[in-house]
């Protein structure tokens, strides 16, 4: 899910630094099939709410906490972990034992001091008694090495199957993706559906979207930006690159159970780029999207759109729920 447009991109969000600061910490749920104010117009299946708020390795134990922002959890013990993948360092850490194995994918990073993993240790917590649970940091941020090299959908998807390799990360997994993550976990899912047994989406992007550029400004859409993500944003990613290269899985999903968990704070018919036309679609291209899952789930939250340390015990839920699906 596209974020309110910012000077940098449509859809790379605010820097986390200043977004994050301004937000403030809920895991209160609330929710509907539609948002306040908006008219169902396509059924996702069931909307629901919840009740409840190479192969060489360098570990390094350290005292860390959870992010600042929003959080108020005590510092935990955890274990760093740096993988030699395709010629440069990537950070993962795991925690827990069981299956099937929960794998985050992080949104879009702008700011060079924000380290995606320490966002989400609270989920990572609260499901690691029963479940695998790893979070890693894309080249270029957090924990992981700068690359000084454009990002291409090719690049990203194998860093992530080298990744889960070299560290023993053993499928089936499910796929948490958040914001700009929702693209890439999109792409392993379709690349590689004999090793995903479901998706959690938390207000994620998704590859219908590309379709509504046409209602949009020209400034507003994603070829627009595709020139200063390549040269000049800190992850070196082009959005535009990677969601073209999805439209040829549209409508062949395999045949898996997704949640998909919306934001209520900054609902999708308030994204702020100035076209009714866009705004008006938008719900309903993103319901289309889901409706095409084995089953498609849809829950609202009152969070904002980077939602993980503020509704944590929801993305349990919804982590949970995508797994009895399975089942």
């Amino acid at each position: 899910m596209r974020a309110a447009p910012t000077p940098r991109s449509p859809s790379a969000r605010a820097p986390a630094s200043i977004l994050l600061a301004g937000l403030v910490a809920s895991t209160v749920l609330a929710g509907c099939s539609d948002p306040p104010g908006v008219q169902s117009t396509a059924d996702a299946g069931d909307t629901s709410t919840t009740s409840t708020a190479s192969t060489t390795s360098t570990s390094v134990d350290v005292t860390s906490s959870t992010p600042t922002q929003g959080t108020s959890a005590a510092p935990s013990l955890a274990t760093q972990t740096l993988f030699d993948v395709n010629g440069h360092q990537m950070y993962m850490s795991c925690k827990g034992t069981g299956s099937p194995t929960v794998v985050h994918i992080h949104g879009w990073v702008n700011d060079p001091g924000f380290t995606p993993h320490l966002y989400e240790l609270q989920v990572q917590q609260l499901l690691s008694d029963d479940f695998r649970v790893c979070l890693y940091d894309r080249r270029n941020v957090g924990s992981s090495e700068v690359v000084d090299a454009v990002q291409t959908p090719d690049d990203m998807l194998r860093d992530l199957e080298t990744l889960l390799r070299v560290a023993g990360t053993e499928p089936p997994y499910v796929l948490m993706a958040g914001s700009f993550g929702g693209l890439l976990g999109y792409s392993y899912l379709s690349h590689h559906p004999e090793n995903v047994v479901g998706m959690v989406m938390l207000d994620a992007m998704f590859p219908d979207e590309l379709a509504l550029d046409r209602y949009l400004p020209e400034e507003f859409t994603f070829l627009h930006y595709r020139p200063e993500d390549l040269c000049c944003t800190l992850e070196r990613i082009s959005e535009y690159d990677l969601i073209t290269s999805l439209q040829k899985y549209i409508g062949h999903e395999p045949d898996v159970p997704l949640v998909y968990v919306a934001s209520l704070r900054e609902p999708p018919h308030q994204e702020g780029y100035e076209s009714p036309e866009f705004d008006a679609r938008l719900l309903s291209s993103l319901k289309g999207f889901i409706k095409r899952f084995s089953p498609g789930r849809l829950t609202w939250v009152d969070a904002p759109h980077f939602m993980e340390p503020h509704a944590s015990l929801q993305i349990e839920e919804a982590v949970r729920k995508v797994v009895r699906l399975a089942s």
